[in-house]
C-alpha cells in the first residue's frame, strides 16, 4: 500500500482517537498541565544549574538547552505517533488482532499507529514554535545545518519506529509489553542532555545497544554544527541495522502468533 494512502488512513484513525480523548476533557486538561509543568521544571533546573557553573562536559548553557529542547521535540513526536504500542497487548490477549490481520493494511499498522495521542500533538506545536524562536535568537545555531538536522530527525523517528516494532513483536511472543516500553522510556531519559557526559562504557551502550545517542544527541549536534562525518555514518548504520532486525523479529513474531481461533 502506498504511503499517501496509509497517511490518509492514519489521519482517519487519529481523528477518531481524538474524539475519544476530547470526550474525557478533564483528564486531558490535567495531562496537558502535567506535561507543561514537567517541561517548565526542567527549564528552571537548567537555568539554575548554569547560574552556578559555566559549562557541562564542555557545553555552554545555551547548547545544553538545545539538547533539552531537541530531546523533548523528538520524544513528544514519537510518543504521540507510536502510542499504539501501549494498547497492543489487549489486542493480542483478547484475540482481536486476528481481525486486524485480515484488513488490507500492513500487519504493523494497528500495533504501531492504532492510537495517536492528540494531547502530545497539541503540546508539540508550541514546543516547536519555542524551539524555532530559541534557535533563531540564541546565536549558537547555523541556519546551514537545518537540512542535516531535519535528516537526522527523520533518522531518529525511523529508529524509534524500529524499537517500538520490536516491542510489539515481543508482545506477540510473550504477551508482555508494559515492562519493555517502560524500560525504553527510562533509558531514553538519559538523552535529556548530551550522552557525552557519561563514561565511555555507558556511551557505548547508549549508542549501539540502546541507541539513545542516535535518537537525541546526534540531531542536537546536527543543529549545533557539531556533528562529524563518522557520527553521521554511524547513525545511519545503526538505524538501518535496527530497522532490519525489527522487521525480521516482527515477521518471526507473526509466525509464532496463536490466533483466537487456534
Amino acid at each position: 500500500m502506498k504511503l499517501p494512502r496509509l497517511f490518509k488512513i492514519w489521519i482517519m484513525v487519529a481523528s477518531r482517537v481524538a474524539q475519544t480523548q476530547i470526550l474525557n476533557s478533564i483528564g486531558g486538561v490535567f495531562f496537558l498541565i502535567g506535561k507543561v509543568a514537567r517541561f517548565l521544571l526542567y527549564y528552571v533546573f537548567i537555568y539554575s544549574l548554569f547560574s552556578k557553573v559555566n559549562s557541562l562536559s564542555g557545553y555552554s548553557g545555551e547548547q545544553v538547552m538545545m539538547f533539552f529542547l531537541v530531546f523533548n521535540l523528538i520524544d513528544i513526536i514519537t510518543q504521540a505517533v507510536f502510542r499504539g504500542v501501549y494498547h497492543f497487548r489487549g489486542l493480542v490477549v483478547n484475540g482481536n488482532f486476528d481481525m486486524e490481520l485480515l484488513k488490507p493494511l500492513p500487519s504493523y499498522f494497528r500495533p504501531i499507529f492504532g492510537w495517536t495521542d492528540i494531547m502530545d500533538i497539541f503540546i508539540s506545536i508550541p514546543l516547536s514554535i519555542f524551539f524555532i524562536i530559541y534557535s533563531s535568537n540564541s546565536g549558537i545555531v547555523d541556519g546551514g545545518n537545518a537540512f542535516i538536522f531535519i535528516l537526522m530527525m527523520f533518522n531518529s523517528i525511523l529508529l524509534a519506529f524500529s524499537f517500538h516494532l520490536m516491542v510489539c513483536a515481543m508482545c506477540i511472543i510473550t504477551t508482555e509489553v508494559d515492562n519493555l516500553i517502560m524500560i525504553y522510556r527510562d533509558l531514553t531519559n538519559m538523552g535529556r542532555f548530551s550522552t557525552d557526559i557519561y563514561p565511555t562504557i555507558i556511551r557505548t551502550i547508549v549508542t549501539f545497544v540502546v541507541p539513545v545517542t542516535i535518537l537525541f544527541t546526534i540531531p542536537s549536534k546536527a543543529i549545533l554544527g557539531l556533528l562529524t562525518i563518522n557520527n553521521l555514518i554511524i547513525s545511519f548504520v545503526v538505524t538501518i541495522v535496527y530497522f532490519i532486525l525489527s522487521i525480521k523479529l516482527w515477521r518471526y513474531g507473526l509466525k509464532r502468533y496463536s490466533s483466537a481461533s487456534s
